[in-house]
């Protein structure tokens, strides 16, 4: 098996993290797979991500009989960016061999019409039955609860991390609950990434005292460093569709207050395991304190969550179980790229 995987211009861009291109280039090479960038090169399977490679080169993949595996990771129009993304994407997705969903929340929102700013927004995916959910994994060598540590200031911390500073990013409810807890010492938040940015409540981050903002960190070792600093997470973000932070964190013992929307609860809660609380509107300050009484256990059950359902492992075997089925198919169906390779 030689695999083409074409990674997206920004993965050279280091202030930007794309966990599941790492993820799935470690695995992969761990496990000896091989793996190149350059199409056409002896490669028996194709991986691509969203509208990488483009058009073009899938069109040639697909002329040469090389199978195609799309991970569709949701739609542009959603997030209000590149707005000719999501027709690329679909004629893109036409091509595959297979669709493969980072949540079953991204199969719903891209297998059917869904509303945006722009309006009715018709189906990213037409065939969603040729396609399956394979979540992402974490790297337990680097986002483990054992390792060193960072001194912070309060007794409880919690985590905001935002990478991009989209507005449904929650920076406006870190801000609120700030406010709310700003009279207990004991309590301190803390951002990583560019929650300053945010164009609607950034600059109300600014005088709070019980928040210290760190940056956007790209060492990741350090980022798990302060993250098992921590005591837990707060992710108020909406719709987000699979999210690294949340399976990062509970990887370093960090249970999760988050927003019950897109695709985190599907990570968060089974029927076996709750590793977090649902933000409460009603109510806000009580996931908080349900988690701080309860902190050991939530702890023990985001770390079981991960070893459960998301290490790379999970993440890889699913991905290589799904090329040597696809490579087979085209050899059993006679297929010019799988005739050259027999």
């Amino acid at each position: 098996m030689k695999v083409f995987f074409s990674k997206a211009d920004g993965y050279a861009d280091a202030s930007y993290v794309f966990p599941f291109a790492r993820s799935i280039l470690t695995y992969l090479a761990d496990v000896g797979i091989e793996v190149t960038d350059t199409p056409d090169t002896g490669e028996t399977i194709a991986l691509g991500v969203q509208w990488d490679p483009p058009l073009e080169v899938v069109q040639n993949l697909h002329a040469r009989g090389i199978p195609f595996v799309h991970r569709l990771d949701g739609r542009a129009r959603s997030v209000i960016k590149l707005y000719d993304k999501d027709e690329e994407n679909r004629r893109i997705n036409l091509l595959a061999d297979w669709t493969v969903f980072q949540s079953e929340y991204v199969r719903r929102h891209t297998c059917r019409t869904v509303e945006t700013i722009f309006g009715p927004e018709p189906p990213v995916c037409l065939h969603p039955e040729k396609g399956s959910v394979i979540y992402n994994g974490v790297d337990r060598s680097i986002f483990r609860e054992d390792g060193p540590r960072e001194p912070l200031k309060g007794d409880f911390n919690i985590l905001h991390v935002a990478f991009t500073h989209g507005i449904r990013k929650g920076v406006g409810d870190l801000v609120a609950m700030a406010r709310l807890l700003e009279g207990n010492p004991q309590i301190h938040f803390y951002t990583i990434g560019r929650q300053e940015q945010d164009i609607a409540h950034g600059h109300l981050l600014t005088g709070l005292r019980n928040v210290t903002h760190l940056g956007v960190i790209v060492d990741r070792q350090r980022l798990a460093q302060i993250m098992r600093s921590a005591q837990a997470l707060f992710f108020p973000s909406r719709d987000d569709y699979c999210p690294n932070t949340v399976l990062e964190a509970m990887s370093c013992g960090l249970p999760v207050w988050y927003h019950a929307s897109g695709g985190t609860p599907e990570l968060v809660r089974t029927k076996e395991i709750v590793a977090g609380v649902a933000m409460m509107p009603e109510n806000p300050v009580y996931p908080l304190h349900v988690l701080r009484e309860h902190h050991a256990e939530f702890r023990e059950r985001a770390i079981e969550m991960v070893e459960r359902r998301f290490t790379l492992r999970h993440m890889g075997d699913a991905y290589i179980a799904l090329f040597e089925r696809l490579e087979r198919q085209a050899v059993e169906s006679g297929r010019v790229g799988a005739r050259e390779r027999s």
